[in-house]
């Protein structure tokens, strides 16, 4: 025996079946935003109270202005070994969260292309100097603050960052003494 559906139910039907599938799409899409921007939240959350607690950038600054230094120059290479390596723990702490921070950050944003961090070194008559993409070694990054002298105010820099990457906000340092500026931007693809 065969069931007689009217054609007019079976209309009803389908349109009730694509009507679900649609709503479920976008409940699914909407659950996943959710669940992504959660997922930044407790990110940025936990980079400020690590940073906060352990590698706060006025505390890492007078320890190597009273310990650490040879000369007044502001440079890494003035600093003595055990200073090195504070640095350079405290740049590998911000190369990992910076990059981790800007990658959930572009997944909530429109254009999800834009998840690459650069630092832009520039002058007083704004021509830029060198750029550091937060992937580069820390060697790189080195180079440019021997080059610069902007060792402390890198440091500084790097320390207030989180919360303007979070209010997409600009950014921009500018050294006292030789006037140069760090800026970053984010940026889809990364050209050397």
């Amino acid at each position: 025996m065969i069931l007689a559906i009217e054609q007019k139910d079976i209309i009803t039907l389908s349109i009730i079946i694509i009507l679900a599938i649609i709503i479920s799409f976008l409940i699914i899409f909407f659950l996943k935003r959710n669940l992504n921007v959660r997922r930044y939240k407790k990110s940025l959350k936990a980079i400020i109270k690590h940073k906060e607690k352990n590698y706060n950038a006025n505390v890492l600054i007078d320890i190597l202005y009273n310990r650490y230094i040879t000369d007044q120059s502001n440079t890494y290479k003035t600093l003595k070994n055990r200073g090195k390596k504070k640095i350079k723990r405290y740049f590998k702490f911000y190369q990992d969260s910076l990059n981790d921070l800007v990658e959930k950050k572009s997944i909530i944003t429109p254009n999800m292309k834009r998840n690459k961090l650069v630092f832009i070194f520039k002058d007083d008559q704004n021509q830029q100097l060198g750029k550091y993409y937060i992937k580069d070694s820390f060697n790189k990054l080195k180079k440019q603050l021997n080059k610069h002298q902007l060792l402390f105010d890198m440091i500084a820099y790097v320390y207030e960052l989180p919360q303007y990457i979070d209010q997409a906000k600009p950014y921009e340092l500018e050294n006292h003494d030789n006037k140069h500026i760090i800026k970053y931007e984010i940026v889809e693809k990364l050209k050397k």
